[in-house]
């Protein structure tokens, strides 16, 4: 795992090169290299993970071609074979020589040969032509600033930000952020000028011509399920393909452990690699019980026999991290399980782990959110009165949104407003999982244009057998890559740990999109298929319970005293001169929600608060708030 940044502009010089790569050295502490020739600028920082040695440090080069790369590919091995065939020679045992000569064999067609997760960029020093590859599901980050003849590349936003390039916020990032806690689109980012590489595309650019080709999509596997096999066939297909993906994320150098939780997901994960390596497993528990899995993961743990590590995060070390969280995430960002996932990241540091394994992944493709079925009941008593009933209904509902019925239910109630009038399954989804309506937004946010936040084609969204199906599938498209990959890398790379994700091989997820929702849930049953797998492995008893999910118990950390940076932070003048483009008396209202709430002993809004709060945290960070 490592990072890349570089560039072709004339304007730049080796000094701005360094100073990209300085700040992506968290990334890779172990080595760092760059190239600079005509105007071209690669920059390398190395975490060493397979072949240890110098000889494999980067940029590597072949030919008239200069290779970076960030990410693993774990079949290396079997696309070496197939090059030595063709007449390939290597110098060294690392996949980075075998992407290299695989892309002077078969140029970007290589991508379609890997498992693994990557971003990497080619450069071509004789036709100055550059390629920017990105990981199918967009495991590894990169994002580009492409302007006439000029193109900029990082893995982090801190690349362009610390160094004065971008930061020109876009009102529909800002909106997306405060809708869903990220930004949710696959191509823009938070800031208007600069963009991802979406996940399972790449970039050509040459003499200013910039081109974006996708060559794996989700969605083209959506349409087309198994019908031939039986439940016990689909199980044992799901068993071989769960393994092998396993066994390839345990390919390294160095020593490997896993987030394990005790949940399904990592209790199958390590369920499966106990019976061929001896494990190292990591739990963060917390000291309030309702959140609190540390207990179950320990007695699984106890089971499989893995050197297990575990730690209380308690409230004054949440406070630290609370302040860090800025230092990690380089756009706002709410997800708050980063402060977790970044403290069992440095646990897992301090025992010599340089590469962890998550579990991401595992709902979204076996259906484990009890709310999938949740919305589906709800939208199913809903969307059956007319649209102009639902409308009307929503109308009178959204004139009614005010302080007393803010105090009295929250947001909910402008929410169900919006929500009874969607059009069709996918617009009731992304309305249900928003906190803030669409006319909410529009109202507050200077000029914001509502819109559909999705990369799923028309003729799949009426196509899908079912909605839960849809609501799987947006989640895989924009969920995954956006908020949890986000948060796993960020927190893993900035402790200089290779986080890696079994769950989230291209295989595994073809043919779970492919599996028919009745082999996901059967009978309420959520997950059914993963869990006939596991029940192979350890007795039911280990792991059927209620599913608790990653989350921090931000509400009893607040109300105790941390919750006076609410009124620190948001106070009128602080915050109109960070974000004049937001109604500082939408604050204002939240505030006197989230007050109210309080006072009573109930989180009503506490998730919008934590989204202005950190909007606040990362303007101080970055912007020079």
């Amino acid at each position: 795992m490592c990072g890349i940044s570089g560039f072709i502009d004339k304007h730049k010089t080796l000094h701005d090169l360094k100073l990209m790569q300085q700040q992506l050295n968290h990334r890779g502490p172990d080595a760092g290299g760059v190239f600079f020739e005509n105007n071209i600028g690669l920059a390398h920082n190395r975490l060493s993970i397979i072949d240890l040695s110098t000889n494999a440090n980067q940029p590597f080069y072949f030919e008239d071609l200069v290779l970076i790369f960030n990410g693993e590919v774990y079949n290396y091995v079997e696309i070496k074979e197939a090059l030595v065939k063709l007449g390939y020679h290597f110098a060294t045992n690392s996949d980075t020589e075998v992407l290299i000569k695989g892309f002077h064999a078969w140029g970007v067609k290589i991508v379609d040969r890997i498992i693994g997760m990557f971003a990497f960029a080619v450069v071509n020093k004789t036709t100055r032509e550059l390629y920017l590859f990105r990981d199918r599901m967009g495991v590894k980050p990169l994002f580009y600033q492409a302007d006439g003849d000029r193109i900029t590349f990082a893995s982090e936003l801190k690349a362009f930000l610390r160094n004065g390039s971008g930061g020109q916020v876009d009102v529909g990032g800002l909106g997306e952020y405060l809708k869903y806690g990220y930004t949710v689109s696959n191509h823009n980012t938070f800031f208007s000028d600069i963009k991802k590489v979406p996940p399972g595309h790449y970039i050509r650019f040459a003499q200013g011509a910039l081109e974006i080709t996708k060559y794996w999509d989700a969605c083209d596997y959506i349409l087309d399920p198994i019908t031939n096999l039986s439940e016990e066939q689909l199980t044992d297909r799901l068993e071989e393909l769960m393994t092998d993906a396993f066994k390839y994320r345990m390919v390294s150098d160095v020593p490997v452990g896993i987030f394990f939780s005790g949940g399904v997901d990592s209790t199958a994960l390590v369920a499966i690699l106990s019976k061929q390596f001896q494990l190292n497993t990591f739990t963060i528990g917390f000291d309030d019980p309702r959140f609190d899995e540390t207990g179950y993961a320990r007695e699984i743990a106890k089971y499989f026999k893995t050197n297990h590590t575990e730690r209380i995060l308690r409230l004054d070390e949440a406070k630290q991290r609370l302040y860090e969280f800025y230092k990690i995430y380089d756009e706002p960002f709410y997800d708050s399980s980063g402060i977790p996932t970044s403290l069992v990241t440095q646990i897992a540091r301090e025992n010599n782990m340089k590469v962890v394994l998550s579990s991401e992944g595992g709902d979204e493709l076996f259906a484990g959110y009890p709310s999938y079925m949740r919305f589906f009941n709800i939208g199913s008593r809903t969307l059956f009165y007319p649209k102009p009933l639902r409308k009307i209904a929503g109308n009178i509902g959204e004139m009614l949104d005010g302080d007393f019925t803010g105090r009295r239910w929250g947001n909910k109630w402008a929410k169900f407003s919006q929500v009874i009038k969607s059009n069709d399954w996918m617009e009731f989804y992304l309305r249900c999982i928003s906190t803030v309506t669409e006319a909410t937004a529009k109202r507050n946010i200077e000029g914001y244009i509502p819109s559909l936040e999705t990369d799923i084609p028309r003729h799949v969204i009426d196509s899908v057998a079912h909605p839960v199906d849809l609501f799987m599938l947006w989640d895989i498209k924009h969920l995954i890559p956006n908020d949890y990959l986000v948060k796993t890398d960020r927190a893993t790379m900035h402790h200089g740990v290779e986080g890696r994700e079994p769950f989230l091989d291209h295989r595994l997820i073809e043919f779970a999109l492919r599996v028919p929702l009745q082999y996901k849930v059967k009978d309420g049953n959520p997950k059914y298929l993963l869990k006939k797998v596991l029940q192979r492995y350890i007795p039911e008893k280990y792991f059927n319970r209620p599913k608790m999910g990653f989350s921090v118990p931000l509400f009893s950390w607040f109300k105790k005293d941390m919750d006076r940076l609410f009124d620190e932070k948001l106070a009128r003048a602080t915050f109109n001169q960070a974000w004049p483009q937001i109604d500082h008396q939408w604050i204002e209202k939240q505030l006197r929600i989230y007050r109210h709430s309080k006072s009573v002993d109930k989180e009503m809004n506490l998730v919008m608060m934590w989204k202005f709060l950190g909007l606040m945290l990362w303007h101080e960070e970055y912007m020079g708030g």
